[in-house]
This record gives structure tokens, C-alpha cells and sequence, in this order.
């Protein structure tokens, strides 16, 4: 398996494909504003903690990772149901800190595999908050983070 960042003119031949993944094996924890985003975000917006990396197996995408403005604007992660459990999500957070001095993300407290996704990949968890969803969510920081960032 490979990870690769996308850059601006693939992202451009592969946004389609990209939201439709995201909406199918998101399993409904991916809000309708981040499908939002990833349907408004334009190629030349890739840059300045903007990045969106994905995991291919023979050809075949079975993740991504995604982080608007260091992940303050928007972050996710989705990987596919039959990829799971096997470190992928873990190693596409971690290799975003090859090209993000730090990130950020928010994840539902119920949301148990984001979690330890998360934590396993050395991210803080530094707020508890209301999500976007009503749901109690935690506010989470990785890399050289400030609490101040995020509001």
C-alpha cells in the first residue's frame, strides 16, 4: 500500500471520485459540511496546511485524509470498512506530518474508532465541545498545536 499527497491538477481529475468515497464509506460520521467543503474546495486552494492525502492498494483507493488550513477549517479521515483495523488511518494522520507542522480535528466522543485512531497517532485531546452535530465532540492537536488556534 502507498500513500501519496494529491496534488493540485489530479485533485482536480479526481474530486468527484474523492467525495463519493468519502460519502459511501464514511459510515454517516462525516458531516454534510465537510462533504460541502470537499465539493467547494478548488485545486489551487492545496497549499498553506491545506492537504489531502489518500492510501491506494493495487490501484484502488481505500483512504484518505483530509485537512483544510491545518485542519481548523475542516478535517477528516475515511478509510474503507474492508481496510480497516489494519493501521491505516494512523499511518495517513501520521504521514500528514510530513507536509503539516501540526493538525487539528474534532471527533464525537462516540465515535470510538476515530478515537483511538487518533490517540494512537499521538494527537491531544485538548477541548471537549458541542460538535457540529449536537454530540459532545473532543478538539484534538497534534504536531506543535496551540489550544489558542481553535476556537
Amino acid at each position: 500500500m502507498k500513500l501519496h499527497k494529491i496534488s493540485p491538477p489530479l485533485f482536480k481529475r479526481l474530486q468527484h471520485y474523492l467525495i463519493r468515497f468519502t460519502i459511501q464509506h464514511g459510515d454517516n460520521r462525516i458531516t454534510h459540511q465537510a462533504i460541502r467543503w470537499l465539493k467547494r474546495l478548488k485545486p489551487f486552494e492545496l497549499k498553506n496546511g491545506t492537504i489531502i492525502i489518500v492510501a491506494i492498494d493495487n490501484k484502488k483507493l481505500v483512504g484518505l485524509v483530509a485537512f483544510g488550513n491545518y485542519g481548523i477549517e475542516e478535517s477528516f479521515c475515511v478509510v474503507h470498512p474492508h481496510y480497516r483495523n489494519k493501521g491505516i488511518g494512523e499511518r495517513l494522520l501520521k504521514h500528514s506530518f510530513q507536509y503539516l507542522n501540526r493538525v487539528y480535528t474534532r471527533v464525537a466522543t462516540d465515535n470510538i474508532p476515530s478515537l483511538k485512531v487518533c490517540f494512537s497517532s499521538g494527537l491531544v485531546a485538548f477541548r471537549l465541545v458541542k460538535g457540529p452535530t449536537g454530540k459532545p465532540t473532543f478538539l484534538f492537536g497534534g504536531g506543535d498545536w496551540k489550544a489558542e488556534e481553535i476556537k
